[in-house]
């Protein structure tokens, strides 16, 4: 006899099991539902998006308890934004607004913790392809109504939420960049399986419609950074295939001219579709880029950046404390918002310099540093791969590359959703393996 029962694995494994498709779900579903809810800047939709967090913080520590394996020691990826959440909290006690470096760590460490439950559902091998689907699919029905909403606008997002006319919405966001941010993370992931993944062409077609119309959203924004990220996002892809042949595994000529030929079909719909809604604007937005540096987006975007960088300059180790950015801003430059002060630098670099100074700076390098680490480390062992994982790493690489490269001019990283967003395709497209086998981080 012994003096207690003996634990069953097999129960802890269905009880982590159990932990693990709940908190997969809720991910899935907050990923969608932060963009609905107006891209999650307002208080109402950041209180419920940190309560949910809360939530699937006490999931995860379930699933740890359950499962010793699901331990942080495969979660060195996570380390970086976990650090700057620490920065931001230690920022409380010397920042120049208190309380929206308080404000902005809650949501910093509410995002660190969705991204460690990202890096832990995501080992699943079974859901890349089941989280690309959703993803897609959500891209275009997002894109199929913010241009139904654009074609018979009435001054409200949804067709029922007044928005002030000073602002510029575009689909479910109130700036139409931040739907630019949402379309370039989602887009690259169907197009690189368009043309990596070998699949019937009945399901390529399917996947070239999907990208047709999200680009087609995207243009029809006539954000010139949007679609300047969405042209580095091509040709990065272009690239990938064209001179990544040995990924493809002495891929077949008629599959190549094929390739070539769903290409030159979406380029031709993508401009097709675009110029015939809104031509006149196109023209007119494009036009605008004659001015050059005297144009007025410029204008105000380099005199941000300007006062900017004096604010770094007088606080450049520990910057002005995470948040504190609008307040401390009206000292060195002027805003050219109507009824409001400014909120951000429009460059997510520089902003992470003024609000965090060059310790932030470090961290961000840090983070950057871990996934090329990664993204090395499969670039070594993709020719033994098969299509399906070639495409999600392409794809999600080629989409974080993209924000990245809009981070220059725009702030998609201090919306909620995109961040979120941003964060769940890092993981998505680390956790692919050559053997179908869970990641090492």
């Amino acid at each position: 006899m012994t003096g207690g029962s003996a634990t069953n694995p097999t129960e802890e494994f269905q009880e982590s099991s159990w932990f693990d498709r709940v908190i997969f779900v809720d991910l899935l579903a907050t990923v969608m539902l932060s963009v609905l809810a107006f891209g999650t800047v307002e208080p109402w939709s950041l209180a419920i998006f940190e309560i949910n967090a809360l939530v699937v913080a006490v999931l995860l520590a379930l699933k740890f308890v359950f499962d010793p394996d699901a331990g942080w020691r495969r979660l060195r990826l996570a380390l970086p934004p976990l650090a700057l959440t620490v920065w931001g909290a230690i920022q409380c006690t010397r920042s120049l607004d208190p309380y929206a470096t308080k404000e902005a760590t809650i949501k910093l460490f509410t995002l660190t913790i969705y991204f460690v439950a990202s890096l832990v559902t995501l080992r699943d091998p079974r859901r890349p392809k089941a989280t690309l689907l959703l993803l897609t699919g959500f891209g275009f029905l997002v894109s199929v109504y913010a241009i139904a909403n654009l074609l018979t606008y009435n001054g409200r997002i949804y067709w029922i939420r007044p928005v002030s006319d000073y602002i510029a919405p575009f689909g479910p966001f109130g700036n139409y960049n931040h739907f630019c941010g949402f379309i370039e993370l989602i887009l690259p992931l169907p197009f690189a399986y368009l043309l990596l993944a070998k699949t019937s062409f009945e399901q390529r077609l399917i996947w070239l419609f999907s990208v047709v119309m999200m680009a087609v959203a995207l243009i029809l924004t006539l954000s010139r950074g949007g679609i300047l990220t969405l042209g580095v996002e091509v040709l990065v892809l272009l690239s990938a295939v064209t001179f990544g042949r040995k990924w493809i595994n002495r891929e077949d000529p008629r599959e190549r001219a094929g390739n070539g030929l769903l290409i030159l079909a979406a380029l031709a719909a993508v401009a097709v579709i675009a110029i015939w809604l809104r031509f006149d604007q196109i023209v007119q937005r494009f036009n605008a880029t004659r001015a050059g540096a005297s144009e007025y987006s410029v204008v105000t975007r380099i005199e941000y950046w300007r006062a900017s960088w004096r604010m770094f300059l007088d606080h450049p180790v520990a910057g002005v404390g995470l948040g504190a950015f609008p307040a401390v801003y009206p000292g060195y430059g002027r805003s050219t918002a109507k009824y409001e002060r400014l909120e951000q630098v429009h460059n997510d670099y520089l902003q992470l310099l003024t609000d965090a100074g060059l310790i932030g700076a470090a961290l961000g390098g840090w983070f950057l540093f871990e996934i090329v680490r990664i993204a090395r480390r499969q670039l070594k062992e993709i020719k033994h791969a098969r299509s399906r994982a070639r495409a999600l790493i392409a794809g999600g690489y080629t989409a974080v590359t993209g924000l990245l490269v809009h981070s220059f001019t725009d702030f998609n990283l201090q919306i909620a959703s995109n961040a979120l967003l941003f964060l769940f395709v890092i993981a998505l497209t680390t956790s692919i393996t050559m053997n179908g086998s869970h990641s090492q981080r």
